[in-house]
């Protein structure tokens, strides 16, 4: 037989997992530029450190607004279970 589709919250869970992971390639993603930024400054100084610099608060801007994704889901599935 086949299996039944997934509840909501299976999903929320699902999506909750995900963002997580993504949340984890975004701190890796900033080691990495932060070491590009180290090395830019030891061999070339110059708009390549202000470049890795401007990358780098996006990608901490962009992790801040996708960290508050799994509080909403949680609110979300919350809710759903109250029901």
């Amino acid at each position: 037989m086949p299996q039944p589709d997934p509840s909501s919250l299976e999903h929320l869970e699902h999506a909750r997992e995900i963002v997580c992971d993504a949340l984890q390639q975004l701190e890796e993603a900033q080691r990495v530029l932060f070491r590009a930024g180290d090395r830019y400054v030891g061999e070339v100084w110059g708009d390549g450190v202000r470049s890795v610099i401007e990358v780098t608060e996006r990608i901490t801007t962009i992790a801040g607004d996708l960290s508050r994704i799994p509080i909403e889901i949680d609110r979300v599935a919350a809710r759903d279970r109250a029901r």
